[in-house]
Formats: C-alpha cells, sequence, structure tokens
C-alpha cells in the first residue's frame, strides 16, 4: 500500500506550454501502468492546453466552477462532488469559467498525457 499525505507534497506553477494562466498542480501517486492522481488548482479564465490521456482522464470537481470541453463537442460546467470521464485519446481542456476558480482532482490513464495547442479566447468561450 502507498499513501500520499497532503502534508508532505507541494504545489508547482503549471507550464506555460501546457497551461493558460495561473495553475497550480500537485502530483501524487503513480501506478505501475502509468495511471496516476493529480490535484489541480485553476485561476478564473486559467485552464490547460488541448491534450489527451492514453488510458483517458475522470476528473472530480472539489471547489470553485469550471470548464470541461471536447473538440467538436459543447462544453460542460464542473462544479463540486461532479465526475466527468474524458475517454482514451479524446482532445479536451479543463479549467477555472471566466468569473470563478476551480480546484479537481484527476485520474490519469496510462501514462502521459499528449499536448497540443492552446485554447484559444474563442475556443474557450465557445460551447458554453
Amino acid at each position: 500500500m502507498e499513501i500520499s499525505r497532503a502534508s508532505d507534497g507541494s504545489f508547482e506553477r503549471g507550464e506555460d506550454g501546457r497551461f493558460t494562466g495561473e495553475v497550480w498542480l500537485r502530483s501524487t501517486l503513480t501506478a505501475g501502468d502509468g495511471t496516476n492522481v493529480g490535484v489541480v488548482h485553476f485561476a478564473r479564465n486559467a485552464r490547460t492546453h488541448w491534450h489527451w490521456h492514453p488510458g483517458g482522464q475522470f476528473l472530480f470537481g472539489v471547489s470553485g466552477r469550471g470548464r470541461v470541453r471536447s473538440k467538436g463537442d459543447v462544453g460542460h460546467v464542473i462544479e463540486p462532488g461532479d465526475v466527468i470521464h474524458v475517454g482514451p485519446e479524446e482532445w479536451h481542456f479543463h479549467g477555472g469559467t471566466p468569473s470563478t476558480p476551480l480546484v479537481h482532482v484527476a485520474v490519469n490513464g496510462g501514462g502521459a498525457p499528449n499536448w497540443g495547442d492552446a485554447v484559444t479566447d474563442h475556443e474557450y468561450r465557445e460551447g458554453f
């Protein structure tokens, strides 16, 4: 059994090549198949770039309010207690709303994500 204590971890600023705006991440544990769990804080208007995960991704809303959208689809709001599943290799983004920050727990399947372009302001607004 492995345990990742909140008091042992630290948050790191999200890299500009993967995020827009102020984003803070704390990695926790990684399983043998590459599945991992992280806690992510997004400031309002902050978001990931377009990306996908080899084994998909689960997002669990902890606090605030956020946005999640797959390419070519409508957007969805995520709130505390909501769980969203994004399928394997599905291009998507997530982050805070224009007026609220978001904290979520991400369960990322099967290893490192594939990162794409930044989400434009138009794409961020589109579908909401």
